[in-house]
């Protein structure tokens, strides 16, 4: 009996430049590669042979492939399910083994991993693109591009040249993700992402190739634009490439074109929507698009490069065989041998541990935004999702496979003892490995203060005199002077006071019919106490001269900055002993400096509610001043306070180390903060770090296990 099942006359073939064969379906648009031994067996299928005889051609044509009945049955059955072959109606098509039929679980698996990426086709751009290509033509010219590449030139140099500058003027995580910029944010990455795909499509049809599908892409219920270029496949290498970078490349140019104009302009809605574009396109093609280790156009410029089709699949084919092999011992599929094999295992592992470490990332940041937005049940919600969807399944599967060769070595034969035997042994290493104690350290922000004593304004006054800032003080020396005219009035009304009932007190004693009046002994009292009232008057109003409590040095406190919308005349700025604020009103309990030595400083460190409890008073630490990649300070934790910090500093609001609402020189975080204390040791002749400045603290914790860690992090999470 012939073999029923026949090639499809209409299919287009092309050799792939890397190996193999590409063939398009014509009318359903779907593509396919084919390895040589692939390609050879759907040629032979003409209707004429039978299964035999094309297993003896397949063998004579390729003998090193080692095909089988089953191998040869299971392609068959992919060639039929990809409507590549068609059934003449021969009865010896029935020979081939049916596929094992799907389990429930398998079916609900391709469910929930279907709705991690779902693709919906909305039309046919080909119309579209032919109409406006002739516009589009001059795009391709090299002085257009060079022009491009030299503005994306400028913009990194500008970034990499004014890199503090332009680190200080971005926005934090919270604010950029917060919920007043995810409508900006959605409209620019809806717009940046139909401009990235009309890349890759008018370069496909200005090198000859179709584009007849653009849609949208769920991908972890975020909706992504997408266009099918994959008739690019018959085309050479190198055009295959400058499609795949098309959309990279206008991504980039479209970067480099608001980093300029957003560095040169005004503040205002346009910078900020300036700086939102920016931020997209550079993080989306660093990160995600241009990272060839998901599977974006990174990807494909690297299977390309590297001749690899399959990337991805060989790749974590070879390491899930190369887990089996050293878990069971045997070997479950042929791999490729040298060079080859290292490529394939350097990726496969490279790609896993990005995507593990990327997972956990977006866990990190739903977690936070979550608690920020109040929806954590949401939050959690989503996190299961994506953590059953990234990391369970792909586990779930590898045991089943596991799970798989420990029977298939049953059934043939083998040694299933053994090989239950290996994988005890290989799960007790991992579990060991997971118990061993790592060193673990936390990283925070941190505040850099004076432990000086400050030196504060007892009364209200106008700034007469002062000393400068750095200068030597004794203890009791004056520090300021400031004149109140409403006190000195006051002091002049209880004086007043005072004489004139002195002059009554004396005119009864000169009168002497008065010696013995009633009224004596009661002004007696009157003037005692208006005298006593007086004398402590003039006490506090020799407050107006403020007097250092210690010898030291005069230190300056937090600068004050100009209050720009404050509708109310603000009575000085900077520090209060400044030369241009002479004059100026002080209210009470100004903080005029401190006095002490400029080395005796200490560091608030602002730390999480999930981090302070590892903390413990005498663990050490080192703080890394902002801006600074090498000076290090080592110090000791001091004080760790049991309850919540309302205020800290607002200088780490500033510099994008804490959320926030604002108000004068504190801030109120957002979030539950603790303010720990800790003590620098510096050295003899080592400068103190900036006063008031801030930078990161490391300390080291106690060790903890990896599982340790990963049991903390679910109980803070779910």
């Amino acid at each position: 009996m012939t073999f029923s099942w026949v090639k499809r006359s209409d299919l287009q073939i092309a050799p792939h430049d890397a190996g193999g064969w590409i063939v398009k379906d014509p009318l359903t648009l779907q593509y396919a590669h084919l390895e040589d031994t692939e390609y050879h067996i759907l040629n032979l299928l003409d209707g004429r042979r039978q299964v035999s005889e094309l297993l003896a051609a397949v063998k004579r044509i390729c003998p090193s492939a080692g095909l089988t009945a089953e191998d040869f049955a299971q392609f068959i059955r992919t060639l039929a399910s990809h409507q590549l072959i068609r059934q003449t109606g021969g009865e010896d098509g029935t020979r081939l083994s049916q596929p094992r039929a799907t389990s429930w679980f398998g079916k609900m698996l391709r469910a929930a991993l279907s709705v991690l990426r779902l693709r919906i086709k909305l039309l046919n751009p080909t119309p579209v693109i032919d109409s406006v290509m002739p516009f589009a033509v001059p795009l391709f010219q090299p002085l257009v591009i060079r022009c491009c590449v030299g503005l994306m030139v400028a913009a990194t140099a500008m970034v990499v040249l004014r890199f503090g500058e332009v680190t200080r003027q971005l926005p934090s995580m919270s604010q950029f993700l917060g919920p007043q910029n995810l409508a900006a944010l959605l409209v620019i990455f809806v717009v940046v992402k139909l401009l990235h795909e009309a890349g890759h499509a008018f370069t496909a049809r200005y090198f000859g190739a179709e584009c007849n599908e653009c849609g949208v892409m769920l991908m972890v219920f975020t909706p992504v634009l997408y266009t099918n270029v994959t008739d690019s496949w018959l085309l050479p290498r190198r055009q295959r490439m400058l499609i795949t970078a098309a959309g990279l490349f206008v991504e980039l140019a479209i970067a480099a074109v608001c980093t300029l104009l957003w560095w040169n302009a005004e503040p205002g809605p346009m910078r900020f929507l300036l700086l939102n574009t920016m931020l997209v396109c550079s993080a989306n093609t660093l990160l995600f698009n241009g990272n060839p280790l998901l599977r974006f156009d990174g990807y494909y410029l690297l299977t390309d490069w590297l001749g690899i089709p399959n990337l991805a699949q060989q790749s974590s084919a070879t390491v899930r065989a190369a887990l089996l092999k050293v878990l069971t011992g045997r070997s479950v599929i042929q791999q490729p041998n040298g060079y080859r094999r290292w490529q394939l295992l350097a990726y496969g592992i490279l790609s896993s541990l990005y995507r593990m470490l990327l997972t956990l990332v977006i866990l990190q940041l739903i977690d936070s935004l979550a608690a920020e937005w109040r929806v954590q049940f949401l939050g959690a919600a989503l996190s299961l999702a994506i953590l059953v969807g990234f990391i369970g399944v792909p586990v779930l599967l590898f045991v089943m496979q596991v799970r798989g060769v420990v029977k298939d070595a049953a059934q043939h034969n083998g040694n299933p003892a053994g090989t239950r035997l290996r994988i005890v042994a290989c799960c007790i290493l991992i579990v060991g490995g997971l118990l061993i104690p790592l060193p673990q350290s936390v990283v925070a922000p941190a505040f850099v203060q004076p432990t000086s004593q400050p030196v504060f304004t007892p009364l209200p006054g106008q700034l007469q005199t002062s000393i400068r800032y750095g200068d030597r003080l004794q203890a009791s020396q004056p520090v300021a002077t400031l004149s109140n005219n409403e006190l000195n009035q006051r002091g002049m009304e209880l004086t007043a006071a005072v004489n004139d009932l002195q002059l009554q007190l004396n005119a009864l004693r000169s009168d002497p019919e008065m010696a013995s009046s009633e009224l004596l002994p009661q002004l007696r009292e009157s003037l005692s106490t208006a005298e006593q009232r007086e004398r402590q008057f003039r006490t506090e109003l020799h407050k107006l001269t403020v007097a250092a409590p210690t010898s030291g040095v005069l230190l300056p406190p937090p600068r004050v900055p100009v209050q720009l919308e404050n509708r109310l005349p603000q009575l000085w700025h900077g520090n209060p002993l400044d030369p241009e604020n002479s004059a100026a009103w002080l209210p009470r309990g100004t903080l005029l400096g401190f006095a002490g030595d400029r080395r005796d400083v200490r560091l608030l460190i602002a730390v999480g509610e999930d981090k302070v409890q590892l903390l413990e008073s005498g663990q050490r630490f080192d703080f890394l001043p902002t801006g600074s990649a090498t000076t290090r300070t080592s110090g000791t934790l001091k004080s760790v306070v049991s309850l919540p910090s309302e205020e800290l500093p607002v200088s780490l609001a500033i510099a994008g180390f804490v959320n926030g609402r604002a108000e004068a020189d504190v801030v109120r975080p957002a979030d539950i903060t603790y303010a720990v204390s800790g003590q620098l040791d510096l050295v003899e002749n080592q400068a103190p770090p900036a006063l008031y400045s801030t930078g990161r603290v490391r300390i080291e914790v106690q060790s903890a296990s990896l599982l340790q860690r990963l049991l903390r992090y679910f109980r803070q999470t779910f």
